[in-house]
């Protein structure tokens, strides 16, 4: 029995000698049957909290990682069946359901898509690798075996660079109270360290890749409940579509230490082979799957809790991943964790579970379990628990032996469907290989300037990347085009370099926005949760603007009406609405045209619109007011620029019209 505590002495004892006060979202406060203890999801430490014991630091959490993520390639890994969305049962092939006498034909398309995702993940790519049988019996694998790579892989010896990962507390109703955003979690007691002169502040950890595999995924299993006259009815019914299908599995070594770096670690990972476009990561719908292994291990008694020692043991504890820590426990593998919630909510009741079991002299040994998805409640604080359904003593003899009937995968030119055998993994590599995530974000702060935040919204959408670019080539093509022909004009080439933060702009504020209105259009919304993975697990693919109905060459022109100052911000919002619901052909000019949306510059039509409204005699008295002068001049100079400019439907160019305006009311005062 798990639930949370309330123990305020101990929160606040812990808080302040930790300087936790900003970061309450990042404890987890638990007791259990017999103690009460503490999870810090950013150091992944276990506390004893109990009032009658004293409050110290137990354990460190120690997790591995493995992903199974589902290639996006039309067909399956060993048959010609398809892989897309289909009723169940209806794309099977003989092989993926173990017909006998069928045999495997290679899909060279998933092992094109398996060595760009090595590439993505920084791993060593063999240029031999083998398949192998790996034996176990279950209802959706039919042929009694998987076909894998376990002991020859076709890549290992990879590096991940990713930051650590805050849950988002979800918004309660009718709170509209202006909250600081937690974002993503800063490393833990950073300050600390840069006085004590050991660290320089940064937020990135590394994670090694032991190896990435090419595998058959299984069926998927449904289970129903039904109830009739007291009785429990369990019906499990299979869906072989997913049989057969092409995976990659991505085996971490155990690097981890918290809830969030292992969320943040899979978050990563799925945004790089998302960049690479060899899955699409959409975790909702099984296209990406995760396995925690997590263990424990106890700390020095020389950690005493203070903030400065703390601080030091976590900062020695990041140096020293590669090495497990003295007196780990058994591993505990949580299987089939298909959102990042899970994997943190997974992680700490295995660590908070584990470190009870060790307390009670009854330490956990290796066993498989899995995490039942509960409401969160006061018996299920952590929204779930894992549960045991594999021991030690049930462990599964595999049998691993090599697949008679797939000869060894080499990685020559006629693999890598080139003519050429002449061709080397290399080249292949090189040929292939987009922009990393590293090398974008680069490329838009240097060539566009942009900020770090917008440039974080637009990488984690790898099509915005090539959008923007196509907006930008676009705007600065029309720009030359419009202006460029004046001869003596030095304005082009002043103006070019807004274009860039323009056209992010209404890429991130507005494209975006439209782009996922449209996807949520039929749905009903009241279905839906909070979570984007809500959202999406209702569409047939991801919210991107990879399916925006504005491309960038038109997102670029509307740029340059911007930039020659034909149209005001506000107007380019309203084109671009009409541009993606309405007209979804029509150029922005024709747009603005057939809609009056027209910036009025000309100086003698503003001088003469601003006298039309300060010389009419309903506003006699303003005028009256503003000549006999004094310290309120301002609200009335106000009072006029607003009715001039709702005259203007909007239109009038508000820095020229401020100075038309400033023009008439001295002629008219002197």
């Amino acid at each position: 029995m798990i639930s949370i505590i309330h123990s305020s002495n101990a929160r606040q004892y812990i808080r302040r000698q930790l300087g936790l006060s900003g970061r309450r979202a990042s404890i987890s406060w638990i007791s259990s049957q017999s103690y009460d203890l503490a999870y810090d999801r950013d150091t992944g430490i276990i506390w004893q909290t109990s009032s009658s014991q004293r409050i110290r630091p137990l354990y460190q959490t120690i997790i591995g990682i493995e992903i199974h993520a589902q290639l996006a390639i039309p067909t399956k890994l060993f048959s010609p069946s398809p892989t897309t969305a289909a009723a169940p049962n209806t794309h099977v092939h003989p092989f993926d359901l173990g017909y006998p006498g069928t045999l495997p034909s290679l899909s060279y398309s998933a092992v094109r898509a398996s060595i760009l995702s090595a590439s993505a993940l920084n791993c060593s790519i063999h240029k031999l690798s083998r398949f192998e049988r790996k034996h176990y019996f279950y209802p959706d694998l039919p042929a009694g075996y998987q076909v894998t790579q376990q002991r020859w892989p076709l890549g290992s010896d990879g590096l991940v660079e990713f930051e650590t990962f805050t849950l988002q507390q979800p918004k309660k109703k009718g709170d509209t109270k202006k909250k600081r955003p937690s974002g993503k979690s800063k490393e833990i007691q950073t300050d600390d360290l840069e006085k004590m002169g050991l660290v320089d502040k940064q937020t990135f950890v590394q994670l090694r890749i032991e190896r990435l595999q090419l595998e058959q995924d299984t069926g998927k299993t449904t289970t129903h409940c039904t109830t009739d006259n007291n009785t429990t009815t369990y019906t499990s019914h299979i869906d072989y579509n997913r049989a057969g299908c092409a995976l990659i599995e991505i085996v971490s070594h155990p690097d981890l230490r918290s809830a969030h770096e292992a969320a943040g670690a899979v978050e990563k990972i799925r945004r790089l082979l998302r960049h690479v476009g060899t899955c699409d990561g959409r975790m909702e719908m099984g296209s990406l799957r995760c396995d925690l292994n997590v263990s424990i291990a106890p700390l020095d008694d020389e950690v005493h809790v203070s903030s400065e020692d703390i601080s030091k043991y976590v900062y020695e504890m990041r140096r020293s991943r590669s090495t497990l820590p003295k007196n780990t426990g058994d591993r505990v593998e949580v299987k089939n964790l298909n959102s990042l919630r899970q994997i943190i909510a997974a992680t700490e009741y295995e660590a908070l579970r584990q470190s009870e079991s060790s307390l009670n002299s009854n330490p956990t040994g290796r066993e498989t379990r899995t995490f039942l998805v509960k409401p969160t409640s006061i018996q299920y604080p952590l929204g779930g628990e894992t549960f045991c359904i594999r021991s030690k003593g049930d462990a599964v003899d595999y049998r691993f032996m090599p697949e008679p009937d797939i000869p060894p995968l080499i990685l020559d030119g006629e693999t890598l469907g080139y003519n050429e055998s002449s061709v080397t993994l290399e080249d292949y590599i090189s040929d292939i290989m987009p922009e990393s995530l590293e090398e974008a974000a680069a490329r838009l702060s240097k060539d566009y300037g942009l900020s770090d935040e917008v440039i974080g919204v637009i990488i984690s959408d790898t099509p915005a990347i090539a959008l923007l670019d196509d907006a930008v080539n676009a705007a600065k093509k029309e720009v030359h085009r419009i202006m460029g022909s004046v001869e003596g004009n030095d304005e082009p080439g002043n103006r070019m370099d807004s274009i860039p933060t323009l056209a992010a702009n209404l890429l991130c504020n507005d494209l975006f926005a439209l782009v996922k209105r449209s996807a949520l259009e039929g749905i009903e919304s009241s279905s839906l949760g909070d979570d984007e993975d809500d959202l999406q697990s209702a569409l047939n693919h991801p919210i991107s603007v990879e399916f925006s109905k504005v491309n960038g060459e038109r997102l670029g022109a509307l740029v340059s009406m911007l930039v020659d100052e034909s149209i005001t911000a506000s107007m380019a919002k309203k084109i671009l609405a009409i541009m993606y619901n309405d007209d979804l052909t029509a150029a922005p000019q024709q747009i603005a045209e057939v809609n009056k949306f027209r910036v009025i510059a000309d100086m003698d039509e503003l001088v003469a619109l601003c006298e039309s409204v300060v010389l009419d005699q309903k506003n006699a008295k303003q005028l009256e007011q503003y000549r006999l002068g004094g310290k309120n001049t301002w609200k009335i100079e106000k009072f006029f620029f607003g009715k001039i400019m709702a005259n203007s439907g909007g239109n009038a160019h508000p820095e020229k019209m401020k100075e038309a305006l400033a023009l008439v009311l001295k002629r008219v005062s002197s």
